[in-house]
């Protein structure tokens, strides 16, 4: 079976707090709430792309623990056909999450299972030579990452590097990858440039890689490839948690690219998906269906038109 999209990366138990402030070196921060749910780069992905409408896979490691056993069934109520390793005497990937009251994470992690994603197994292999689009991140081991481009730029598929959550080792990845995702900030990491250029990092990147999709922090995409440098323009939304915004936008372009759709329309389309991830409290919980960007769309077409339709006489 083909898949459309496969993952390759973490998966993680999110345990959630709510505060004010962001937590301080030193200091003892009060938390008016706490949550746990499914999270991790590689799984939120994952979620984004098959509630996009992609047939998708995840490859990832867990422990034989209770937070294993969430994780699975986030992976099956979303529809997303799990293989992923059970690792005795591991523990399942975990994430300490401070989010504050202007929706910004700071975050606590403990890599647990998902360490071990150095190798692949042969299901795997299988899987990934029967892959569309492969989507990874810099969270997992880079020999487990960069085998798993390689097999499936072999088998004709499409590579795309999220490069995050920080960018060591993602040169050694680039000769791998056909398109590269990355935060301003993080991208000017790789390029060498200025953060607060993203139009000059993208085009930078895009000599390295054939196409690039930069993040700015006012939620702009900018684009490069052979075509040139563009802009698409963010969307005017309460910004509630940015938790799985990124991780979000990645699984929606991976699921596009997958349809055929070009670079412009799958970022565009990735675009209004983080948009309505980041009004939604919540990592995986969070992440919208394509019925729910299609409203979105829908919605801002039609205030769109209102707004320029000419006064009543």
């Amino acid at each position: 079976m083909q898949r459309d999209v496969t993952v390759l990366g973490s998966a993680n138990a999110d345990l959630r707090v709510l505060v004010d402030e962001p937590p301080m070196r030193g200091t003892a921060t009060v938390a008016h709430d706490l949550e746990m749910g499914a999270g991790g780069i590689g799984l939120n992905q994952a979620v984004a792309a098959a509630r996009m409408g992609a047939r998708t896979c995840f490859i990832g490691a867990i422990g034989t623990d209770d937070h294993g056993v969430m994780l699975q069934r986030c992976l099956a109520e979303s529809g997303v056909e799990p293989c992923v390793d059970e690792v005795d005497g591991a523990a399942t990937g975990a994430a300490l999450i401070a989010l504050d009251a202007g929706g910004q994470i700071t975050v606590i992690e403990l890599p647990g299972a998902n360490a071990l994603l150095d190798e692949l197994s042969d299901r795997a292999v299988h899987v990934l030579r029967r892959t569309s689009v492969l989507l990874i991140q810099l969270e997992t081991a880079l020999e487990g990452s960069g085998r798993a481009a390689g097999i499936v730029r072999a088998s004709g598929g499409t590579v795309v590097l999220n490069a995050a959550p920080q960018t060591e080792g993602a040169d050694a990845l680039l000769g791998e990858v056909d398109v590269l995702v990355a935060e301003a900030s993080l991208a000017a990491s790789i390029a060498g440039t200025d953060a607060s250029r993203p139009e000059e990092t993208a085009r930078a990147l895009s000599t390295r890689v054939p196409a690039v999709a930069v993040l700015t922090e006012a939620r702009e995409t900018v684009l490069a490839d052979a075509s040139g440098v563009r802009t698409l323009p963010a969307h005017i939304v309460h910004g509630l948690d940015m938790s799985a915004v990124t991780d979000t936008f990645c699984g929606a372009l991976a699921a596009g690219l997958a349809t055929g759709a070009t670079l412009d329309e799958s970022a565009a389309r990735a675009s209004a998906a983080g948009a309505l991830a980041q009004q939604r409290p919540g990592s995986s919980a969070s992440i919208p269906t394509a019925a729910d960007v299609e409203d979105f769309l829908a919605l801002e077409r039609a205030e769109r038109t209102e707004g320029s339709a000419p006064p009543p006489a």
